[in-house]
């Protein structure tokens, strides 16, 4: 032991930035991957990994699409809120397939308590506010909002 380091254990933090750093772009842009062979597009990243349809390694940098339609949905009603999350109840999560073709996963926003929130819905991905940290700093990230414009 010493005087920089007391304890005989280190702690883990729960918190790094470093790793809140690297994941930022995925959070912010709905950045995935692009095979440079077949050209499907993955979300999140595959850098390094083999591409599912070709087996090829040629993962390239992909700015995914910002509408899709929704495929799947789960309305989280459960009673209590999960941590941070307490002003949204219920959140309506969901499997939004881009138009790009990447399935990204998120929540739902700015629907009333009687607006239907299912399959086939077109959505639209906004940067928000998610919730905050026990440090008190916020989150951001995207979620999605039915798109009422109806653009591609």
């Amino acid at each position: 032991m010493s005087q920089d380091f007391p304890e005989a254990l280190v702690r883990v933090d729960t918190f790094s930035s470093a790793v809140w750093y690297r994941g930022k772009r995925g959070r912010y842009l709905i950045e995935g991957s692009r095979c440079g062979a077949c050209g499907r597009v993955y979300f999140p990243p595959r850098k390094g990994l083999l591409c599912p349809a070709c087996h090829e390694r040629r993962m390239e940098s992909h700015v995914c699409a910002d509408r899709g339609e929704v495929v799947a949905h789960v309305k989280d009603d459960l009673g209590f809120p999960a941590w941070g999350y307490g002003d949204d109840l219920p959140r309506r999560m969901v499997v939004v397939r881009l138009d790009d073709g990447a399935h990204v996963l998120g929540d739902v926003v700015d629907v009333g308590p009687e607006e239907e929130v299912g399959a086939g819905l077109r959505v639209r991905a906004v940067f928000r506010k998610h919730r905050r940290e026990d440090t008190g700093a916020w989150v951001y990230g995207f979620r999605f909002v039915p798109d009422r414009e109806g653009g591609a």
